[in-house]
């Protein structure tokens, strides 16, 4: 008999919900998940469906997800429709260059938009599907056709776990397509220039954005990235980037004519090039030695310290001799190459990217704890908050900067201080003249960013580092302004910031999403915005610019707009807050974050890149005046209304026991790793399920393979039901409303109730008992009993189903209140979820048929009870461990002259065990990772 092909099976399968949908009408509570799902196991159980087809299936699915993936990122990028996005970056331009040759100079240098690539890291896709999902989304028809069919090849699991090396590989990769594309967006602006001002155009040099990573540079949660990391890859970010400079001047040599008058000061820029090559070549090759053996040390560390001509430091020198190649030229191609290597050197200086660094407050306050005498622990203060900060700033003035060396970096065991050490070595002998970021997570109160401007300066680093608070907790980001406002009362930290001329904020989409929910998270965000606009003009920063960076997500649950680029954009910073700097005539930079793997896919090809910039900076400089205008804004009272419920709604699901029971063990090991940064966040115990003590991505995560993104979307229901007509009236006639709102209601479309109940059958013992007694499967007559009895006292179906009802509770209020176009019909999700249900389904059968007495926790009962964690990877080591394949032969022993009791016999091994349960268990978990990656195609990211 013919065996059917995965797509003749997904047909089949299709076929099969719609009759159960239909079932359903009469009978409500009918799962069309749960029945399919109990279909597909009967399959597997009779051997009509092997795992080879369900693989098959998985990847037939997987595949369809990425295309329509491409499809997606191709209109939001912009790139469907690059020329019109063209001609509005045109008429931008046009538009400043009209106002004269000032504005259009001030307008072009002066930097409106920045772009983070973060440490994040959702890499969950192997690098090859991300390259063919971006060549998707930049082909003509005739290419994607040949890429469909390269997909069709390319397998979705890694094949190895990513390193914090492999991950700087790729935000590197991502830095040169991005740079490249900055270098196609000045070449435009010096175009225009040259147009509108051609005895002026050459004094230009572009700056729209600025480019920032933090990859490799971030510790906050993590203890796996030492200081010689650090070194080895700032040195090998300087080497690629001067790599560049040298490349592009030596093409600009060579289109040169013969004997032109500029060959002199372009060969002298040439050889300072390749001189300042050579020796970040040789500091790096001395610094990737093992730090660890002193002499190595003391060699790499003398080496760089040293005083050299080679060695590059500083750009400054370089502009002299590119001005003079300028001069001497006539070629206007020649000046324009000149000018974007100019831009070029000047936006990314030394290195590929800007740095961000961060650390935790609490890293903070243990710094200070010795010197100021602080009792607690972590980011507890331990003595009156007031008296603190008074004594801080008042010392902070008096400091006078110790003296550091390598062996202050190597030995100092305070992270603060030794991050602040790292930075002194960076700014002193590799870029001593870009400023560090020094992003501080989870501030709650000035004293952290003020006592990290002391810790500065006793590093003498002041005049090096630009201090950005994180405000991402409910009470942070509620009184920022209030915050910001005190911190700046101190004339120390006032001083400070002026001379820096930057005061920076960062705020946390992602991890407020799971501290107060994300469209409240979004709500309050906004307002910390507007505030700390008002709190500069109250204390006097006029000529001081504002650096609001956003740190978000690719997905729903971190801020990561399903829209287009520039909706994202406007979501995390809307018209309003940008209007409220302009009113305090406030200069102001925003920068968004683009999170590690998911993130990079707007890069991921040139063209992307480029449609990807052009639409950011397109969408940063459209009109906001009438943003006030807004009634989301003069219907105050009804908008606070909608907030207050959304949080207080939020705030009852996550103390609810039966939400933070799926965010449990069993959930967490549904995921993949994606990254070198740990899942659970430091001193979490296993079995930890509070949201506030799991890593945003994987909450997310866990949300997605449910299909219910609820930190999103639940209480808008009940936040509907206060005023439904004023509801859906806000929802069309404001902007800033219906942005927040589709984020929302795109959650509630892929939202779906039954792939949630589904998973409740896993745990049911009557839904075992039923198979075992039905006589239609008589094999699992036994299996079926001892799987029942090791569920009998778990609970999680009761907790699945209460949230299902707490969850459908308010879609049913929201579908009261406010019409929303008709969900629609999710057969891949159902699908997918209905298959990795079967396949565990085929775990616990496997499990029953275990020996039942043995030792060391593996018997039937035994793994079936680890089975409810999911916990495979480490079932299954236990398992060879107790059954080994191979026998352990004793006859060795019996050539000893010496006699002994009790000695083990020979056994020929568990080969029968390791073919028909061991490797089959590995097989199923196998297929279930597969499922999860293919579900993340559905919400355009993973986590």
């Amino acid at each position: 008999m013919r065996r059917k092909s995965e797509t003749e099976w997904l047909e089949n399968f299709k076929d099969r919900l719609s009759n159960y949908s239909e079932f359903s009408e009469n009978n409500p509570q009918t799962n069309s998940v749960s029945l399919l799902a109990f279909e597909i196991s009967k399959l597997i159980e009779s051997r009509e469906l092997a795992f080879r087809d369900i693989e098959a299936i998985i990847k037939l699915i997987s595949d369809e997800g990425a295309i329509g993936r491409a499809e997606r990122l191709r209109r939001r990028s912009g790139l469907a429709d690059i020329k019109k996005v063209n001609a509005e970056f045109e008429a931008l331009a046009e538009s400043k260059a009209n106002d004269g040759f000032k504005t259009f100079k001030s307008w072009a240098e002066s930097v409106g938009q920045g772009i983070v690539l973060t440490a994040h890291p959702t890499f969950c896709l192997p690098t090859e599907i991300y390259q063919i999902i971006g060549k998707m989304a930049s082909a003509t028809p005739k290419i994607k056709s040949e890429l469909t069919e390269s997909l069709k090849q390319e397998a979705y699991l890694q094949k190895k776990s990513m390193t914090l090396q492999e991950e700087h590989r790729q935000t590197q990769l991502t830095l040169m397509r991005i740079q490249e594309a900055l270098d196609k967006l000045n070449a435009k602006v010096l175009e225009i220039a040259r147009s509108w001002f051609p005895k002026q155009w050459t004094e230009l040099t572009p700056r729209l954005f600025k480019v920032y990573s933090w990859v490799g540079y971030d510790i906050d949660g993590r203890t796996d990235i030492d200081w010689g990391d650090a070194i080895r890859l700032r040195l090998s970010e300087k080497k690629q980037q001067v790599s560049v400079y040298l490349d592009q001047a030596q093409k600009i040599r060579k289109s040169c004519a013969k004997n032109a008058p500029e060959i002199g000061s372009l060969d002298a820029l040439i050889n300072r090039f390749d001189q300042a090559l050579q020796s970040t070549q040789h500091d790096l090759e001395l610094f990737n030695k093992e730090l660890t053996d002193t002499a190595n040390l003391v060699e790499a560390a003398n080496h760089l310290t040293r005083s050299t001509k080679r060695r590059l430091r500083s750009t400054k020198s370089l502009y002299p001799l590119i001005n003079e190649a300028l001069t001497s030229t006539t070629d206007e191609a020649v000046k324009q190459s000149l000018l974007l290597l100019r831009a070029r050197l000047n936006c990314f200086g030394l290195g590929t990217a800007r740095l961000h660094f961060r650390v935790n407050s609490r890293h903070v306050m243990e710094a200070l704890r010795p010197e100021f005498g602080l009792s607690g622990a972590g980011a507890n203060i331990g003595s009156d908050e007031r008296t603190l900060s008074n004594n801080i700033a008042k010392r902070i003035d008096k400091i006078k900067p110790t003296t550091i060396n390598f062996a202050s970096l190597a030995t100092e065991k305070i992270t603060a201080r030794r991050q602040l050490i790292l930075i002194a070595h960076i700014q002193k002998y590799i870029d001593n003249e870009t400023p560090v970021r020094m992003l501080i997570a989870e501030c709650e109160n000035s004293i952290v960013p003020l006592g990290m401007l002391y810790l500065a300066r006793t590093y003498g680093l002041e005049n090096d580092i630009d201090i950005s608070p994180l405000f991402e907790t409910g009470n942070a980001l509620n009184n920022a302004g209030r915050t910001v406002g005190k911190l700046l009362s101190y004339k120390s930290y006032r001083d400070y910031v002026k001379k820096r001329k930057i005061l920076a904020m960062q705020t946390g989409f992602s991890d407020a999403g799971r501290f107060m929910g994300q469209i409240p998270a979004t709500l309050s965000i906004e307002r910390a915005q507007s505030h700390l606009a008002s709190v500069m003009k109250e204390h006097g920063l006029d000529d001081v610019k504002a650096v609001i960076f956003n740190t978000h997500g690719e997905s729903m649950g971190r801020g990561g707009h399903p829209g287009t680029l520039a909706d994202r954009l406007f979501y995390v910073m809307s018209p309003w807050a940008m209007r409220a700097f302009d009113q305090c005539e406030i200069a102001f930079c925003h920068e968004t974050s683009f999170q590690g793997g998911d993130g990079f896919l707007w890069f991921q090809t040139d063209a992307l890149s480029h449609a990807s910039l052009l639409s950011l900076v397109n969408a940063r400089y459209e009109q906001h005046e009438d943003a006030g205008d807004d009634i989301f804004y003069k219907n105050r009272d009804f908008s606070w209304d909608i907030f207050q419920t959304l949080n207080f709604e939020q705030e009852r699901l996550y103390a609810s026991t039966d939400y933070t029971n799926i965010l449990g063990p069993f959930s967490q090991n549904l995921l993949i790793k994606t990254g070198s940064r740990a899942v659970k966040r430091p001193g979490t115990n296993a079995g930890t399920m509070d949201p506030r003590s799991i890593r945003a991505i994987p909450h997310n995560a866990i949300l997605q393979q449910y299909s219910v993104s609820a930190n999103i979307y639940f209480g808008l229901g009940r936040a509907a039901n206060i005023d439904p007509e004023g509801f859906a009236h806000l929802y069309k006639n404001s902007d800033r409303f219906k942005r927040v709102m589709d984020l929302g209601l795109l959650a509630i479309e892929r939202a779906d109730k039954s792939i949630l109940t589904a998973y409740g059958r896993l745990f049911d013992p009557d839904f075992w008992l039923g198979r075992a007694l039905s006589g239609q499967e008589p094999w699992l007559k036994a299996p079926g009993h001892i799987i029942a009895n090791a569920l009998m006292q778990n609970t999680q179906q009761i907790h699945i189903n209460s949230l299902s009802n707490m969850l459908g509770l308010d879609k049913l209020q929201l579908d009261r209140a406010f019409t929303q176009n008709p969900a629609p019909n999710n057969f891949a999700l159902r699908i997918l979820t209905a298959m990795r249900l079967a396949v565990l389904m085929k775990m616990q059968i496997l499990a029953a048929q275990l020996p039942q007495f043995v030792i060391e926790g593996s018997s039937n009962v035994d793994i079936l009870q680890r089975l409810q964690d999911n916990d495979v990877e480490r079932i299954i080591a236990d398992l060879k461990a107790q059954y080994p394949e191979r026998g352990n032969k004793m006859d060795w022993v019996n050539s000893l002259t010496e006699v002994a009791d009790n000695l083990p016999s020979s056994h020929e091994g568990f080969p029968h065990l390791a073919e028909t349960i061991i490797k089959p268990l590995a097989r199923a978990s196998q297929l279930s990772k597969q499922v999860t990656i293919a579900l993340t195609h559905h919400f355009d990211a993973f986590g």
